[in-house]
């Protein structure tokens, strides 16, 4: 890729765009899909309750899926604005239990490699990346960020975005990576959005 970052490349703004709508469409529906719940609970003999707690519990348990999914957006975005896609770099990888492994070059130790996972939830087995991996059709993917913190993959094209990040680069019960990290590639992982030790 000829641009200085991901966001730059019009296919990839369109694709963050159709994800934008994509996702904010599921979470509307999701919480149109509570009040049509609600409507139903009242509107039915209070015996008919045993059938309908099970589908708030499950009803409850996607809508959160779609908050994850609508709130990945302006994370996503902020790693396409500072990274520049790095075109079939990433290997994806299944794991045992139904996960996906990004696995992507140190990019100061190239010799070396980090790994990055999605999935294993309940709810996640249905994801493009679990699915597509898990059948073989997806080996490869296209990778904008720095693996030891946080990035983008894609599907070719680019196609299927897909936030990833290392647990202490977000999870402020960890302490943020600080070995190993020059301190350009420390303000960039700053600037995308992780946590990063003092420089």
């Amino acid at each position: 890729m000829h641009y200085k970052t991901a966001w730059e490349d019009p296919d990839t703004r369109r694709v963050w765009r159709r994800a934008a709508m994509s996702r904010c469409a599921a979470l509307l529906i999701w919480l149109l899909g509570f009040f049509a719940w609600l409507f139903a609970v009242v509107m039915t003999p209070s015996w008919l309750l045993v059938l309908w707690m099970p589908m708030l519990c499950v009803g409850i348990w996607y809508a959160l899926l779609a908050v994850i999914a609508a709130a990945s957006l302006t994370r996503t975005l902020r790693v396409l604005r500072v990274y520049p896609w790095q075109v079939g770099i990433a290997e994806a990888r299944p794991k045992k239990n139904g996960s996906t492994q990004f696995v992507v070059p140190d990019p100061e130790r190239p010799e070396k490699t980090v790994s990055l996972r999605y999935g294993g939830l309940i709810g996640t087995k249905g994801h493009f990346w679990v699915r597509a991996v898990k059948s073989g059709r997806a080996t490869e993917a296209w990778f904008a960020g720095d693996p030891r913190y946080l990035g983008v993959v894609a599907a070719p094209g680019p196609r299927r975005l897909l936030w990833v990040a290392q647990r202490e680069a977000t999870d402020s019960r960890m302490s943020p990576r600080k070995r190993g990290v020059s301190p350009g590639a420390r303000a960039l992982a700053r600037a995308a959005g992780a946590r990063v030790g003092a420089d």
